[in-house]
């Protein structure tokens, strides 16, 4: 499922946060929302979820207006893992996943099981299976985030964000997450902070700074060493890496300068 968006802004406090955004974000695809820290990228997948309204021009769903939609059915089609997943009740994993089925509850009698194979589908998707009987308290932060991923898949969503999801993990769970996300995933859309994994992971990057979007395209056609210097201010080499025969991004050592506007 795609989104369009048609001159697109938000305004909060009354300071615009996003510009004038012209997007189209394909199906099927893992595409990265990439910027600095207050550059719009949160902002632009809580548009996209729903979280948020534009103030001025227009979101489609495929050939609908989000805003047209019901929230339970937006729930049922849109998926949104935040950075920061917390709760103070006492509950087990499967009961966490088994929050991602709320918007398909229904009364006729084939609902408690279909919710149950989907539930334990989404467990085995995402690798946590063995933690259903863990309660969310025990856990670590890369569990956490698996637990998470399993929620947002038994929505049984047609789109998934995710707002910087590896954040808070250390390079092996990354990997894995991200891994994971690309087998198990419908269209994906993630805010990422991580240069290199963006380039290893996502098929297309959206790039926002200053809250617009300033480049946006295949990742091999969009980063590379001008852009990262132009809106991250730091000196890098973007290049095929000879053994991993994929884009990666080194940032050079005292290379840090003075960011300037992309134009």
């Amino acid at each position: 499922m795609s989104f369009t968006l048609t001159n697109v802004s938000w305004e909060a406090g009354g300071r615009t946060i996003l510009h004038d955004v012209d997007l189209k974000i394909q199906p099927g695809v893992f595409t990265g929302v990439l910027g600095p820290n207050g550059s719009g990228k949160t902002s632009l997948l809580h548009l996209l979820a729903g979280v948020h309204r534009p103030t001025s021009g227009e979101l489609r769903l495929g050939d609908m207006s989000l805003a047209s939609l019901r929230s339970r059915e937006r729930a049922r089609r849109i998926a949104l893992l935040e950075q920061h997943a917390t709760t103070g009740l006492d509950l087990t994993v499967r009961d966490v996943v088994e929050l991602g089925r709320i918007p398909h509850r229904s009364r006729w009698p084939g609902a408690v099981h279909a919710d149950a194979a989907c539930i334990e589908r989404a467990m085995h998707r995402s690798r946590v299976t063995e933690l259903a009987d863990r309660r969310w308290a025990t856990l670590s932060g890369g569990e956490r985030q698996r637990v998470q991923l399993a929620r947002a898949l038994a929505q049984e969503p047609e789109v998934l964000l995710l707002d910087e999801p590896t954040n808070h993990l250390d390079l092996g769970h990354q990997i894995a997450f991200l891994r994971t996300v690309r087998e198990v995933a419908p269209t994906t859309v993630a805010a990422l902070h991580d240069l290199d994994l963006a380039a290893a992971f996502c098929d297309d990057v959206i790039v926002v700074h200053r809250g617009c979007v300033v480049a946006h395209g295949p990742v091999d056609d969009v980063l590379d060493a001008a852009l990262v210097s132009e809106v991250y201010g730091v000196d890098a080499v973007v290049e095929t890496h000879p053994v991993a025969g994929r884009r990666t991004v080194v940032w050079v050592q005292g290379g840090e300068h003075t960011c300037r506007r992309v134009s």
